[in-house]
């Protein structure tokens, strides 16, 4: 956080992720975007520590508490207005209604595809149309 505003104005990214090796991986795609991370979380409980302080949040289907990410997701977008995309190595688990998260991409994920997704949430977030990167599956 420099004076020079080199952070992406505003923006707080949650990785909800358990597997250690990956979460820091996508922290530091992240950050070498220029984003905030807000938190890193591997259940419910504790992603609802950093709900308040996130704007955007990668979730991943399952967690150290089971496959609670949907929830999780949903719970971030409906009571904290996070704007949500499921990061999962399974994409066949999704079958809920999901109407609050607004999409998913497969792991692993390309940091090309991690910043056209963030550029997308930002866009969105700000009430432009944006455009969907093509390794994103819509859920709206």
């Amino acid at each position: 956080m420099n004076e020079g505003g080199s952070l992406v104005a505003g923006e707080k990214i949650l990785i909800v992720e358990d597997e250690v090796l990956i979460a820091a991986d996508l922290r530091d795609v992240v950050t070498s975007l220029g984003y905030e991370v807000s938190g890193i979380a591997d259940s419910f409980e504790t992603a609802q520590q950093f709900a308040a302080f996130s704007t955007i949040a990668l979730v991943d289907v399952n967690l150290r508490d089971g496959a609670t990410g949907p929830r999780i997701g949903q719970y971030l977008a409906s009571d904290f207005g996070v704007a949500v995309v499921m990061v999962t190595g399974n994409p066949e688990q999704i079958e809920t209604d999901l109407s609050k998260i607004i999409g998913l991409i497969s792991k692993p994920a390309h940091p090309n595809l991690i910043r056209e997704v963030l550029e997308y949430l930002r866009a969105i977030r700000e009430g432009e149309r944006g455009v969907p990167p093509g390794g994103m599956r819509l859920f709206a």
